[in-house]
């Protein structure tokens, strides 16, 4: 079971996300409702596909030998107009640079199961997940 714990700062919308690993991030919202002091909760979304693809791919393009020397994983996301602005949309663009000739339909293999076989955050988005809440004073 992976767990994190999101708590208030005390300041307007500022949360510190700390995860079980020990690691932690800043998450607020614009000047209206927070301070700009940190990634919003929807960027931290398409950042941690971003990274779970991006990891999957480096070790796939690893695997497969294909000499790659740099890997961009740019996500971007299309949001509903009206709350709870849900992204309609996702799409993950694969930016590499080369060191050598690659074998494109290796990489492409590599990157189509980097996506749809190996990452649980994709997997999570695209099968769907029921989510569950509950309440405890402290």
């Amino acid at each position: 079971m992976q767990k994190a714990v999101a708590r208030w700062s005390g300041r307007k919308v500022k949360f510190v996300v700390q995860a079980a690993s020990g690691h932690q991030a800043d998450v607020d919202e614009p000047p209206e409702f927070g301070e700009d002091d940190g990634m919003r909760p929807t960027e931290m979304l398409l950042g941690a596909l971003g990274s779970c693809t991006g990891i999957n791919a480096v070790l796939l393009l690893k695997k497969f030998r294909q000499p790659f020397k740099s890997l961009d994983v740019e996500v971007e996301g299309d949001q509903e107009q009206e709350w709870p602005h849900a992204f309609t949309e996702i799409r993950i663009n694969f930016k590499i640079g080369w060191d050598g000739k690659h074998n494109k339909e290796l990489v492409e293999n590599a990157l189509d199961m980097a996506v749809n076989k190996y990452c649980p955050v994709d997997a999570t988005l695209s099968k769907g997940t029921k989510v569950k809440f509950k309440r405890s004073d402290a």
